[in-house]
């Protein structure tokens, strides 16, 4: 028993020795080491207390040199720490790799599409520069000082117009030009980075230089964007673009009225024109149009059940001439006590603003003209008040009926009113494909069931659907908000009318 505890005491005098040799060690600045040390000798010495019973399950620490120890253990910590960035820098090189391709194809893809659109828009335009020179000779025109005079006012106001038209499309055509060759030089730019990124991966694989590679990532990234930038904002102009293009009506380019009018639903209808009117506003602003109400009549509760605007802008009419029609809306009436679903109409009519240039050549007899007066109401004291200055005009073939109380005068109501109907009955002419107006017959806009144009249903589910070119979607809200969303009924509206004319062509020609 004796023999036994000289030897462990013998084991606790050698391990204590040890110890302070590990403090004379921490004393020269090997801390690390010293730590390391420590935690060895505490858990030596926890299970040496607890196996301390059987002497021959005690642990003896034998330790190497400080100066070895210094040595060998951070250059392990060293070559791991290389293992582990290379395994993490593989897998990352082949996650990005693959990134890489995946962005690459299809930024092409994008860019392949906007430089096809934008060649098939400037093939259906004229020449830059037989643009610009027409230009020039406008602006040469226009700095004449006699072409100012008063005589020659129609010439004015048609050299202005051309004059905005011409140096609207150079602006456009310089745009479509910078904004294509940023996207080409940045999809160049872009190949180089990531086959030079690519190079330096597979030759400098063991010794990677990690503030290099967030640089190229970095650059990688920024013209990443640029080229995607410009390639989306070339194709959104040149879709734009190409929508113009179908607008080539012999009206297209007039500005036009809109006739706003509820149809079947009593107060809900009265509000449903005054969500259509906020919609309209709206798209107006966001197609750089302007607008003014020329005439309202307020509900009775809210809304209006009739509203009269006009927008003015380049290709104005043709732009809203396919929202003619009636428009159904499906929702949860905020007007019902017991919170049902309802359907309500309104009418919106649609007719280009002309100029008396324009609708001299129409003559309508005088027995085919309903005239009504009426008192107009509003601001202008007891003249409008009192006397019957409002008129209303009703063609009676076709039904079409046109009301004017813009001015204080009878007979200049009269004239406006008669020039609005002549300005409907050619734009109805027109899209029939008739030669005489005497042959329109019944194109009033019905606002009631079965003569829906578009559907707005909000409630049990949202969608937006039009009935003619079948065009739907999900975004009730962004249709009514009059931004992109209805942008694209328009679009489709459009192409559908190309498309059906085109087809009308073929089965003439065969």
């Amino acid at each position: 028993m004796v023999n036994h505890l000289a030897v462990i005491v013998s084991i606790i005098i050698l391990a204590a020795a040890r110890v302070d040799q590990a403090s004379s060690s921490f004393m020269t600045g090997n801390t690390h080491h010293y730590h390391h040390r420590r935690r060895c000798c505490y858990h030596r010495d926890s299970a040496a207390s607890s196996s301390w019973k059987h002497p021959s399950k005690i642990i003896i620490i034998t330790t190497s040199s400080s100066s070895s120890l210094k040595q060998s253990l951070p250059k392990r910590r060293r070559q791991d720490k290389l293992r582990l960035h290379g395994a993490s820098s593989s897998s990352k090189e082949g996650g990005r790799s693959s990134l890489q391709i995946t962005d690459l194809t299809s930024l092409r893809k994008l860019l392949s599409q906007a430089t096809s659109l934008h060649d098939k828009n400037l093939n259906s335009t004229l020449p830059y520069n037989q643009i610009k020179s027409r230009l020039h000779d406008l602006e040469i025109e226009s700095s004449n000082p006699t072409f100012w005079d008063v005589s020659n006012s129609k010439r004015n106001e048609m050299v202005t117009k051309e004059i905005a038209r011409y140096g609207r499309l150079k602006t456009e055509m310089e745009l479509w030009d910078r904004l294509r060759n940023d996207a080409i030089d940045a999809l160049d730019l872009l190949e180089e980075l990531l086959l030079k990124s690519n190079n330096s991966n597979n030759n400098n694989n063991s010794n990677s230089n990690l503030d290099g590679d967030d640089d190229d990532e970095e650059m990688i990234s920024l013209t990443q964007q640029e080229c995607q930038s410009s390639a989306q904002q070339l194709l959104q102009l040149s879709q734009k673009y190409e929508l113009s293009t179908l607008l080539s009506g012999p009206y297209d380019n007039s500005s036009c009225r809109l006739l706003l009018t509820a149809g079947a639903g009593g107060t809900e209808a009265c509000d449903w024109v005054s969500m259509l009117y906020r919609m309209y506003v709206r798209h107006a602003s966001y197609m750089d149009y302007t607008v003014r109400v020329v005439d309202e009549s307020v509900g009775e509760v809210v809304g209006y059940k009739s509203i009269e605007l006009v927008i003015d802008g380049p290709l104005a009419y043709g732009w809203f001439k396919g929202e003619k029609g009636a428009h159904r809306l499906v929702r949860l009436s905020p007007f019902n006590a017991n919170n049902k679903r309802q359907t309500t109409f309104a009418g919106v009519d649609v007719i280009p603003v002309l100029d008396e240039e324009e609708i001299k050549m129409v003559d309508i007899p005088d027995k085919e003209l309903e005239i009504t007066t009426m008192r107009s109401g509003g601001k202008g004291g007891q003249n409008v008040n009192k006397v019957e200055t409002g008129v209303r005009i009703k063609h009676v073939p076709s039904g079409l009926a046109v009301k004017c109380t813009e001015e204080r005068n009878q007979l200049m109501n009269k004239q406006i009113a008669l020039n609005r109907l002549k300005a409907q009955l050619l734009a109805i002419a027109q899209e029939q494909r008739l030669k005489d107006i005497n042959a329109i017959r019944g194109d009033i806009v019905e606002a009631s069931w079965g003569a829906q144009i578009r559907n707005y249903v909000m409630q049990p589910y949202k969608m937006v659907k039009d009935g003619r070119s079948e065009w739907e979607t999900s975004d009730v809200d962004g249709v009514l908000d009059g931004g992109a969303a209805l942008e694209e009924f328009v679009g489709a509206y459009l192409r559908w009318m190309r498309a059906k004319e085109e087809k009308e062509r073929e089965e003439i020609e065969l």
